[in-house]
Order: C-alpha cells, then structure tokens, then sequence
C-alpha cells in the first residue's frame, strides 16, 4: 500500500486490507503481469481503493492523472489523454491476468467503459440463458427449471413502478455534461422532460421458453396470452402465467438508469423511469425518451426500426439473435452475431440510435445490444467523453449545428459477464423522412 497517494475517506486502511475486493486488486497488481508496468499497478490500485472507499463518487480523469499518473494540478484532461490511453492498457492487463494467472479468483476485478469505476463481479453467480423452445407443446422439463430459476434471479433484481420521476435527485451526482455533450445535451433539457424506458425481462423470458418473438401489437394486445394457455404442461403453463404477470426489469437495465439520471442531475432536467409495459404509443408523441434494450425487451422499439440500417433480428439456421445490415458498406458484414471462447470471453454487439420522437418534437436515444452484457456496454460508453468527441469529429465536424440523427454499430467485448471493450464497426446517419 506504499505506492497509494490518496487518502481513505470511509474506511481505514485496517478495514480496507480485510476487503476481499481489495484483497484480490493488490494480488492483480503484485502478479507478474504488471512487474513491468508500474504505472498501471499504480493506476489499478488507485482506481480500486476508490471504488472500495467511495462507491458513489465519480472520479474525474484530472484526479486521478494528479493522484495515480503524476500529472500536475490542474492540467487539461481534454488537451491530455493520458487517463484514457493508460486505462485502456490496464484493462488489457486485466484481461490478460483473469485468462491465466486469475483464472481459479472467485471474484472477476474489470474496468468498464464510461466512468472510470473499477467493478467487482462474483464469478460463482450464475448465468440464465433461456434456450427457445421449437413450438409452445415442445418444452421439456429443463425449460420448466430454467423459468423457475430465471422467476426466482428475477424476485431478487430490480422492481420498478408505474413511474419515478426525479429534478437532480436520486442517483450519484456526476459532472454537467449538457453544455458540451452534442448527446446529452440533446437528451437532458430543463423545459423538455426525458422518460427512461427499462426492459420488460419478465417478458423476454416467456418468449424464450416459447420460442416466439412478440411482436409490438401483440405486446399491446396481450396475445402472448393465448400461446401460453396452449402450453400443455400445466407447471410449465403456470411458470409462464407468474412470470407474464410479474413487472421485472435487469439489474443492467437498473444500473443503467440510475446512472443516466445522475448524469442529468447537474441539468436540472426532468427525468422519469418508466416500465416498458406501462407506456402506451400516444406516450411517445412529445417529450425525449431513452430506450434501454432491443425490441425483445422493449418493443416500443419496433416504432422506431423503420429509420435503422442495424436492426435486430433472428438469424441463421440456429435462429439465434443478432444485427442485420441492411446495407452493408466496403467491409462491412451483412449480420453480426454472438462470438462465445472457452475463456468465457463474448464478442457480442450492440447499437446507439438517436432519432425523433413520432410526432419530431423530441428525441429518442435506443442503447440496445444482442446480448445484457453488449446493452451495459453500449450505454456506458454513450455516457463517456469518448463518444462525445467521435460525435463532434464524424458527425459536427466542428461545426456549431446540431447533431444530425444517427445509428452507431458496436462491437463488445465481456469477459465472465464483465463488459471489458468497446470498438465502433460502424456508423449511419438516420434515414428519417
């Protein structure tokens, strides 16, 4: 703990050297992957005594290029990159270290894009992936456990009700970025109010026990109902029941939205979070809005598809879930899919669209992704100076207009469940009439 600059606002150094998170940073930092990079074993130690010490503060880059890089006080973080380049390296560190040395750690320490906020996941939690069924009477008992394990993951995440609105309340206050967010400050506004619209999850696991994609007029006019009376197994068939009845969003989709009503706190913009089902289209007439999930998980999404060149769909012969291009430019492919490794590394992808609302007097941003891991991805790195700078230098080109409406294809990567990169295969500027 020689090499720590800063202070212990929360804990003392007794009670943080007893943290297992603490614990398993000092063993990354003391491998053999970071003997030669004592920099980043700075940096990494620096960042994860933070995250341990002071779980709601959000670091800015100028602290920790004073404090882990040894840049002077006050210097220009958007003049200086150091930060980002340097926690690009350490995440490479990271990966590196949990696929060799850190495979047997119980607890997976990484670095996701947005905030530079270490995360800690526990390896031994375990991952739903809900199989499709071929037909509603074709379901096998495993189907049953899965839904009966998904009912029970789902009891413990996040509960949202009709509405939770908040004006600079409720979620870690973080650094205005309205004035110089081409995004954000097209999003968060003080006389134009933004609805954040979580995932219906308890959904998405009936369609994937019923091997059926629903439509948005069937979500609307709660047709789904009919195929599950058709289920044969009566467990089965009362399994769905509970779960079409539950309202139950992700704890990503969670995160998530706590995070983006933090960023809009400074702006003192109105900001409510909403649950997919209670939203009706006369809704999406006036006002900003920011769907969080493909149209599995948000069929409101389907309103907006009609603008998108990336669109998700059920590709192949295995029909498993994925981004079609329809209009695939010089080395562009036509779909991407899901890439899983023996390491449990997952490329997956994702897409940030932003387009008006029905009626063009507002905006609508879409973060949605093949995967849970590749929306967490998605909506992080839209949330990060990165992005911001790549909007102003593809899209503004320096100009001072407004930002034209958009569509940026991702690609993700997630080691264990841990979103880790984030790379843009491609961009569009949205096709809207």
């Amino acid at each position: 703990m020689g090499e720590l600059k800063s202070g212990m606002p929360s804990q003392s150094a007794i009670e943080l050297e007893d943290d297992e998170r603490w614990q398993l940073a000092a063993r990354v930092a003391a491998s053999r992957h970071f003997e030669k990079a004592s920099h980043l074993r700075q940096l990494l130690l620096f960042l994860s005594e933070k995250a341990i010490t002071s779980p709601t503060k959000t670091i800015s880059e100028q602290e920790i290029g004073v404090n882990a890089l040894g840049r002077r006080p006050g210097y220009d973080p958007l003049a200086d990159n150091i930060v980002r380049v340097q926690i690009r390296h350490l995440r490479r560190k990271l990966d590196e270290y949990f696929k060799s040395a850190g495979r047997s750690e119980r607890m997976l320490l990484s670095i996701p894009k947005g905030p530079h906020a270490p995360r800690f996941d526990d390896r031994r939690v375990p991952q739903i992936v809900g199989k499709p069924a071929s037909s509603a009477t074709k379901v096998s008992v495993g189907h049953i456990g899965v839904l009966l394990l998904a009912v029970a993951l789902l009891a413990g995440a996040f509960f949202i009700g009709r509405t939770s609105g908040m004006r600079s309340a409720g979620a870690p206050m973080l650094p205005d970025v309205t004035a110089s967010s081409p995004l954000w400050g097209r999003l968060f506004q003080r006389d134009h109010p933004t609805t954040i619209v979580v995932a219906d999850s308890s959904m998405v696991y009936v369609e994937n026990i019923l091997g059926t994609t629903l439509t948005l007029s069937g979500y609307l006019d709660g047709s789904y109902k009919q195929q599950i009376e058709a289920v044969s197994d009566p467990s089965l068939r009362e399994a769905l029941q509970t779960m079409a009845s539950r309202q139950y969003t992700s704890l990503a989709d969670a995160t998530v939205s706590a995070k983006l009503t933090g960023l809009a706190a400074p702006s003192g913009a109105f900001v409510s979070v909403r649950y997919a089902r209670h939203l009706n289209i006369r809704d999406f007439n006036s006002g900003n809005f920011i769907l969080i999930g493909s149209r599995d998980s948000v069929p409101w999404v389907e309103s907006f598809e009609p603008a998108l060149n990336f669109r998700f769909e059920m590709i192949g012969r295995a029909r498993s879930y994925g981004i079609r291009n329809l209009h695939p430019r010089g080395g562009e492919a036509a779909t991407y899919t899901v890439v899983e490794s023996e390491s449990r590394m997952q490329e997956s992808y994702a897409t940030i669209s932003m387009l008006p609302n029905l009626w063009r007097n507002g905006t609508v941003l879409i973060l949605a992704g093949v995967t849970m891991e590749a929306t967490e991805s998605a909506a992080e790195f839209s949330m990060s100076e990165e992005f911001s700078q790549i909007l102003r230098d593809k899209l503004l080109y320096g100009k001072e207009e407004q930002l034209p409406y958009f569509e940026v294809l991702l690609k993700t990567v997630s080691v264990a469940g841990g979103p880790q990169e984030v790379d843009i295969v491609a961009w569009r500027t949205a096709r809207v009439d």
